[in-house]
């Protein structure tokens, strides 16, 4: 005996029929059956409607109603069991009803034997399982497919599938943005289509050479190519090719991503690697050339304060003044070539830094009286404001210091009247400096123009007259100090004055040796 019966369902209003099943169901070896049998229409309704039972026998004219009714309740309601239909005489039309409304057999009372009930039981079963095990595998199916068009619709990049004619048959909402091309507009229209007129001869000689050969030089690749959009712009792109097998066909699926921005992208790095190369080529040679200079203005200025000692006697008072006059040209222009060598050492990664503890209060008091002691407009006073006291500051001296000598002198140079303020600010819990402004009450500079002060060779023109000078002094103040890490900030208010600020960044605890 089978180990768990099988439930059977029984709709016939003749107990003589329900009598002959129940014997006939008994007399089957091997298997037992759990029979439930329901006399009227009515009560085969609510039988069925339970869904509990593994195959039903439904009998094709009952009072009330008939098996194809009860037939499609079961199917309406979505019962899985198989349905049996029987029938007091064989009818082919009803056998074809009974069997496209669903049912799984179609018995003849009369004709049926043990052997025929069990055969049918089983094979309707069978079937039952196969049919729902079929219907499990297309609803995975049609889940796993609408993930995927779900994928491939949210994708950026856009993604084509061609046929083995090279016609588009699938498209995504990627491919739309890139080529404007709307699904409904697209599909069944040829792959060249999407490609500029250069590129379409070797596309179909590509194709023609895959479908006599199956080798291609792209399938299995990413390469990049040019694509034509339906307003006819060309742009770069990039595809990745891949092939699979839909039966006898063979399909192609492209991904294709627009790399126009990637492609800007690399032409401007292209184009500031040149520039850098070519300014790093200009700062090396302004270098060397400042060298080859430096050494005759320096036998220059040596010979003519030789000679402006004028140990003999022999010159005039119009051949010193002659000779003052070589001397401070000479020294203009070594202060020039000085400030473009410095300029270009930095530009080009060759200045070096002496870094030591220093005592930045002692360096700016040094700066100051420096400039007490040359001849300038009196009516502009030269204050300091130091702390009482200060902490050492790791640095490179002579670089800080040359930074406050532009700075003051350029100050000074910009303010008429008034004054030029040098003030350290310290930090109040450890006395660490953090800050050195150098505050003038001068011209002032228009704030469209600060951006341009610290460009090479660039100067302000006051109301008076156009200043003095090489236009280098901010342009090395700023490189200095990024070279040290520092900040150089300006703010100015024009008409009233002009404050630069060397800004120590805190948490530098180390100077770079060397540009």
């Amino acid at each position: 005996m089978g180990r768990n019966p099988i439930r059977v369902l029984l709709v016939e209003d003749e107990e003589t029929d329900y009598l002959l099943t129940r014997r006939k169901l008994s007399d089957i070896e091997k298997q037992s059956y759990d029979l439930e049998w329901a006399d009227s229409w009515g009560a085969g309704i609510e039988a069925v409607r339970r869904c509990a039972h593994d195959v039903c026998l439904l009998d094709y004219r009952i009072g009330g109603g008939d098996g194809l009714e009860l037939l499609k309740e079961s199917r309406h309601i979505g019962c899985k069991a198989p349905v049996i239909l029987l029938t007091g005489i064989g009818d082919h039309r009803l056998d074809v009803e009974a069997m496209e409304l669903g049912a799984a057999d179609f018995l003849v009372k009369d004709r049926i034997t043990p052997e025929l009930l069990e055969r049918s039981i089983r094979y309707s079963m069978a079937q039952a399982e196969t049919l729902d095990e079929v219907q499990r595998q297309r609803d995975e199916l049609r889940a796993s497919e609408l993930r995927f068009r779900s994928v491939v619709q949210t994708a950026a990049d856009g993604i084509i599938l061609a046929d083995d004619a090279g016609n588009i048959v699938g498209w995504n909402r990627g491919a739309e943005i890139i080529f404007g091309y709307s699904e409904d507009e697209i599909l069944g229209a040829r792959l060249d289509r999407l490609m500029p007129g250069s590129y379409r001869e070797a596309h179909l000689a590509g194709f023609e050479r895959f479908r006599v050969t199956g080798r291609s030089h792209i399938v299995g690749k990413t390469m990049e190519f040019e694509g034509l959009r339906k307003d006819g712009n060309v742009f770069p792109l990039e595809l990745s090719l891949a092939l699979w097998r839909s039966g006898t066909r063979t399909m192609f699926t492209g991904i294709v991503r627009d790399i126009s921005e990637r492609k800007k992208t690399e032409e401007l790095s292209r184009a500031k690697e040149a520039a850098e190369e070519a300014n790093l080529a200009k700062s090396s040679f302004v270098a060397r050339m400042s060298h080859e200079l430096r050494t005759p203005l320096h036998a220059i200025i040596g010979f003519t304060n030789l000679m402006l000692q004028n140990a003999a006697g022999y010159l005039s008072l119009q051949d010193q003044d002659f000779l003052q006059r070589i001397l401070l040209n000479a020294k203009d222009q070594l202060r020039l070539i000085n400030g473009v060598l410095d300029l270009s050492k930095v530009e080009a990664g060759r200045m070096d830094l002496q870094v030591d503890e220093i005592a930045v209060e002692a360096l700016i008091s040094d700066v100051v009286k420096q400039f007490d002691g040359e001849q300038r407009n009196p009516k502009v006073e030269l204050i300091m404001r130091l702390p009482k006291a200060s902490a050492p500051l790791r640095t490179d001296a002579a670089r800080l210091k040359q930074i406050l000598v532009n700075l003051i002198d350029n100050a000074l140079k910009f303010t008429p009247q008034g004054a030029v303020i040098v003030e350290m600010t310290v930090s109040p819990l450890d006395h660490r400096p953090l800050r050195i402004d150098v505050t003038d009450t001068g011209i002032g500079i228009p704030r469209e123009r600060i951006g341009d002060i610290f460009e090479p060779f660039h100067q302000l023109e006051d109301s008076q007259r156009l200043l003095q000078g090489s236009g280098l002094g901010l342009s090395i103040c700023r490189s200095l100090c990024e070279l040290m890490r520092y900040r150089l900030e300006v703010h100015s208010d024009p008409g009233s004055g002009s404050t630069f600020s060397i800004i120590f960044e805190a948490g530098v605890q180390e100077l770079p040796l060397t540009a």
